[in-house]
């Protein structure tokens, strides 16, 4: 067995029994330790004798650890050459004074400088210390579930690393990462709660106690009030999960507040420049770093366009490798050990590996690098000055054209290994092993790519025709992944898929043949019926898919009332007013996910739209009367009613659920 690891084994409960005086043994004289074990020197925390087990101390019978002595040991008293300084200061080897001392300092009561510094036997608060002791197996089991679900898209650990400080329960000593596992465990329980785990690997109710808002609050009150007190990659990573823990409950804010506090600290750390990085730190730290400017950065970007944040972090000012694409089994300090040869061992930079699940993942951070760029072609088109003239003229640049980008972001996926475009299904244990990990990232990039496409083209102002082949585009992708991974990355792609909805939607704004609008109206119905699929079991649901349904409706009604007043003011009927296609009614129950407000404004007497998807989610798009997927610059076969514009009123689009403009992002989700 190897050194550093540690057995966990539970103690058996002891039954109470009745004492019996004539049968009491005398009470037998305890030893004195003389020297610390292992487990107590590493902790500095006092070492005292068993009456339970003669073999190991109280604080390894606790833990149910092995209680060993296998350091080396120093030899006592006082050096030869230090004998005579020693008589000169009035001190011995037997001064009781300087033995009380060293006794505190090994304790941690009292620090070198002779400062006290009264510590307790562990970190943890007084407050969470129960739920923590409690629950030390479950919390092993959380960060699993995190390196399952959450890791393929945000890889903030080495697995190893993290496993064996886990194991060794640092998190009981160590502040910063006390707070790094309890974020962790926040960020993985509510992915277990809303349905993100993998089929047949967990049990979904072991993981309601203690609950994710528990580990949250805990994560939350170790945070120091000083932000000069939190340096270090723990903090760093606490602030990244807590936000993510954000998007995953619902609470925006919350997303916000962390976000704004890890590029606090990343100032602080100067995270965004390798040249700040502290001397002497290991390979394994390095690419670690890596991961998590990376990740962050994608997260910030992704965030200013579903939510209308601004970006904080230029790709610009960024001096940040990517990270090197090695699993972190062949990741060590000593240098990369990956079984394909082609590979230097010690390499002077970054590398780059097909073969890696890696390669997917910066390949997507190439994508939110794009995303970053044509957000700023979209923000840069509407002049709007402050001042009596704009910076913007003095630097300005020549702009690639859109349809030039599209074809490099094209072509850039056209040369990805065939790994990254098709997912492969999960067997039915839920224990697919590294394929597990490609398939997040088929997912991830099918959603990333789709994004850039409809964003570009939003800018370049695209056909109606263009936007929904994009968007059809998308949903034969999507169903194309096994569920099982859509619905593990959760919450944020909810959000990813509603900001796509609202680009696509936001053409009903302008005038609109009523083809078009048929056209625009079965794509959203479509992406309704998916994220209402992917929505079933989250606690706090995006509600996307019932606001589209909600929405369509009202323009269905709306259009049919004007189509009886046109009838009835003419005994012809009027080419400008074909013939539309009727929504499908629903007699299906409420779907419990859909905010009660929403069904106030469902439209009177119409089609019911709250349709409940089925649990066993097999999503496939039909799309045989809206035109082909490939044929994106064709025109339609218009009818006679083509020709006819119609604008929808204002009144009807003031509760359209996401702004019309994308300068305002989409906040309605």
């Amino acid at each position: 067995m190897n050194q550093n690891s540690v057995t966990f084994a539970p103690r058996p409960a002891k039954l109470p029994q009745a004492p019996n005086p004539e049968s009491q043994p005398r009470p037998r004289k305890l030893r004195r330790i003389s020297r610390a074990c292992d487990f107590c020197h590493k902790r500095s925390i006092r070492c005292t004798p068993s009456q339970e087990d003669s073999t190991r101390c109280q604080n390894c019978l606790d833990f149910g650890v092995s209680c060993t002595y296998n350091r080396p040991a120093k030899k006592r008293g006082i050096k030869s050459g230090n004998a005579k300084q020693s008589r000169q200061e009035g001190s011995s080897s037997h001064d009781g004074q300087s033995d009380a001392r060293l006794l505190l300092e090994l304790n941690g009561i009292v620090e070198g400088n002779g400062n006290f510094n009264v510590v307790d036997k562990f970190f943890i608060p007084e407050k969470w210390r129960s739920m923590v002791l409690e629950n030390e197996e479950k919390i092993r089991n959380l960060v699993e579930v995190y390196f399952e679900v959450v890791y393929p898209i945000f890889p903030l650990f080495h697995t190893p690393t993290m496993l064996r400080r886990t194991a060794n329960r640092d998190y009981l000593t160590d502040h910063a990462f006390f707070a790094d596992v309890m974020a962790m465990c926040a960020l993985a329980s509510s992915r277990a709660r809303d349905g993100a785990l993998f089929p047949g690997r967990w049990d979904p109710e072991y993981f309601k106690v203690p609950s994710s808002e528990s580990f949250f609050a805990a994560a939350k009150e170790a945070i120091p009030q000083d932000l000069s007190a939190m340096r270090g990659l723990d903090w760093l990573r606490t602030c990244a999960m807590m936000a993510l823990y954000g998007i995953q409950v619902g609470k925006i804010h919350i997303m916000h507040q962390y976000l704004g506090l890890y590029h606090s600290l990343v100032a602080m750390d100067g995270l965004h420049d390798e040249k700040n990085w502290p001397k002497g730190i290991g390979l394994i730290e390095i690419e670690v770093r890596r991961r998590l400017f990376w990740s962050m950065y994608t997260l910030e970007v992704f965030s200013s366009i579903i939510w209308g944040s601004i970006i904080r972090c230029r790709e610009s000012q960024c001096k940040v490798s990517y990270p090197s694409e090695v699993d972190d089994e062949f990741l060590f300090d000593a240098g990369y050990q990956p079984p394909n040869a082609l590979i230097p061992s010690f390499p002077s930079q970054a590398i780059t590996n097909p073969i890696s699940w890696l390669h997917g993942w910066n390949f997507t951070t190439e994508l939110y690098r794009i995303l970053e760029h044509a957000v700023d072609e979209f923000h840069s088109r509407p002049k709007q000055h402050s001042g009596p003239f704009s910076p913007g003229d003095l630097f300005a640049r020549e702009r690639p054209v859109q349809s030039v980008v599209l074809d490099k972001v094209m072509e850039m996926h056209a040369a990805l290994p065939q790994r990254f475009k098709e997912a492969k299904p999960m067997p039915d244990n839920g224990k697919g092993g590294l394929e597990d990990k490609f398939s997040f990232q088929v997912a991830n990039i099918t959603a990333t790519l789709q994004l850039v496409r409809m964003i570009l083209f939003t800018t370049k102002d695209a056909t109606v025709d263009q936007k929904c082949a994009i968007a059809r585009e998308f949903l034969d992708g999507f169903a194309k992944v096994p569920v099982i991974f859509l619905r593990a990355i959760s919450a944020p792609l909810l959000y990813h898929l509603a900001g796509i909805g609202s680009i696509l939607g936001s053409v009903i704004e302008g005038p609109l043949s009523e083809s078009s609008y048929l056209q625009v109206r079965d794509v959203l119905l479509a992406m309704a019926d998916l994220l209402a699929s992917l929505e079933t079991g989250i606690t706090r649901a995006v509600g996307a898919a019932s606001r589209i349904r909600t929405q369509i409706g009202m323009i269905e009604d709306y259009m049919n009332r004007q189509r009886q007043q046109e009838l009835a003011s003419s005994s012809l009927p009027n080419p400008a007013y074909p013939n539309s296609v009727p929504l499908p009614a629903v007699t299906t129950a409420t779907n419990p996910n859909i905010d009660p407000s929403l069904e106030a404004n469902a439209p009177p007497g119409g089609a019911n739209l709250y349709q409940q998807p089925p649990n066993n989610f097999d999503f496939k798009p039909d799309f045989s009367n809206t035109g082909g997927v490939d044929n994106m610059n064709a025109g339609m076969n218009h009818t006679a009613g083509d020709q006819f514009q119609f604008q929808l009123p204002p009144e009807l689009l003031e509760g359209w659920p996401w702004p019309l403009d994308m300068s305002q992002g989409f906040a309605g989700f």
